[in-house]
């Protein structure tokens, strides 16, 4: 079996300052995929899909300087409490952002999309 690596065993190692070992950029398309991610798993969102536009949630993302513009197009279902549901989906997908990607979300822009609760689809297990 070999010797495991770590940087620590580089001259230097872990003790060299942050600005020394490098540096990290996340594109505008990964923290596209984090939002939709986080916009998914909010609590009354509504996944959407179709054969001639991209479905729900979807988002628009600019990253410039370790900050975040972002707009979300999300899905809700009605009835149901929609604005409360819209503000907390944006907190959570603005908190979830920040925490996953360390950047700072400077403005998220929400447009709510309102689908009937009866035909969202249901998960299936067999």
């Amino acid at each position: 079996m070999a010797d495991a690596f770590a940087i620590a065993d580089l001259p230097g190692g872990a003790d060299r300052a942050p600005e020394e070992r490098g540096s990290l950029r996340i594109t505008d398309t990964a923290v596209t995929r984090v939002f939709e991610g986080a916009a998914r798993g909010a609590p009354g969102s509504a996944e959407r899909s179709g054969l001639l536009v991209r479905g729900y949630p979807r988002v628009r993302a600019t990253v410039k300087h370790g900050r975040v513009w972002a707009h979300l197009d999300v899905a809700v279902r009605w009835p149901g409490p929609t604005s409360a549901t819209a503000s907390g989906l944006a907190q959570r997908v603005r908190e979830e952002a920040s925490r996953i990607t360390g950047l700072d979300v400077v403005a998220l822009d929400v447009a709510v999309h309102l689908v009937d609760a009866a035909d969202s689809p249901q998960r299936r297990v067999r």
